[in-house]
């Protein structure tokens, strides 16, 4: 006789939809990362770094997390930020659960325990209410980040407070980049998963083409190495992606795509120092991320005031 496949729910592995959230700057990117084992979001010092919702998916003895990082709620709407904040607004709908990514700061990790402040930073409030107000339905909870910057774990008592005074019941103090508290975090988040059939196939980590991929590492070093509005007006376009067989390599042609001729000087840089430093990092971590040796150019040019226009976003894939 035929075995009959189970039907019953309590079977089946937790399987579910998680949005991470925070204000920018505060380790989203780099929690999603640690929690797949593998590196498919870009991570930088500087804020709003990540423009694009980033599907990212997790499975593990027959449970499945589909991860969604987003970019950084904060108040600015206008052109680039106004997209950034919807797409992360949208990352919200229909999710199982949130992950909000507050941070300990470094003022509060110089301090002494007694001398921290209770009160949520303004724009962690300014998140909750927006989170709140978009899905009012899934449990929240806080991931206090960055603990690996204190002095004395003790200081994280009256962050802790701060949160519970709002409301929050949930919280787990993490370290992203060191990944202490992320094994707790990940059985928080299980708690609020319902079970059921995988959403996607077992060996899937993201729904990113690689060519996407290969654009955000080639942005990353840009992030890495320059300040101020540079990194902002910069755009990816990767015009060949060639995998030969025969060499077991991969041949990449992209284009940087900056605001003004200024901008473009500074990142070709005197004798093409400065482009020559970007492609070196970028194909060391498109290496990593392909497993196989990557021969790439790079080619910056002008399009005016890309960021600026409806056209110029819709062109990059930041404009409905």
């Amino acid at each position: 006789m035929t075995d009959t496949p189970t039907t019953d729910p309590s079977a089946l592995g937790h399987v579910g939809i998680v949005a991470i959230v925070g204000r920018p700057n505060v380790g989203k990117s780099t929690l999603l990362n640690n929690l797949l084992g593998e590196k498919i979001a870009i991570v930088s010092h500087l804020p709003q770094t990540t423009r694009n919702r980033i599907l990212g998916v997790k499975t593990w003895d027959g449970n499945q997390l589909v991860l969604l990082d987003t970019p950084g709620i904060h108040r600015r709407r206008a052109n680039m930020n106004r997209f950034m904040v919807q797409e992360a607004f949208d990352s919200l709908a229909g999710v199982d659960c949130v992950v909000l990514v507050s941070e300990v700061s470094t003022a509060v990790a110089r301090v002494a325990p007694e001398e921290v402040s209770p009160e949520l930073h303004a724009e962690d409030a300014y998140v909750v209410e927006q989170v709140t107000k978009h899905q009012s339905e899934a449990p929240l909870i806080v991931a206090l980040n960055k603990i690996d910057l204190l002095h004395d774990r003790r200081a994280l008592l009256p962050l802790m407070a701060g949160w519970s005074q709002r409301g929050q019941s949930e919280m787990v103090p993490i370290s992203a980049r060191t990944g202490e508290g992320v094994p707790v975090l990940l059985g928080e988040i299980l708690k609020h998963v319902p079970r059921g059939p995988l959403l996607y196939p077992e060996d899937m980590v993201t729904d990113r083409v690689e060519r996407f991929l290969c654009a955000e590492l080639i942005r990353e070093q840009i992030f890495e190495h320059f300040r101020q509005e540079v990194p902002y007006a910069t755009a990816i376009e990767v015009e060949s992606f060639e995998e030969r067989s025969a060499t077991h390599d991969v041949r990449l042609e992209a284009v940087i795509f900056v605001e003004r001729q200024s901008q473009k000087a500074i990142l070709i840089g005197k004798g093409g120092a400065a482009i020559k430093k970007i492609g070196i990092g970028a194909r060391e971590e498109i290496a990593k991320l392909l497993g196989c040796t990557v021969h790439l150019q790079l080619t910056v040019r002008v399009a005016d005031e890309w960021t600026r226009s409806p056209a110029g976003r819709r062109r990059f894939g930041y404009e409905p």
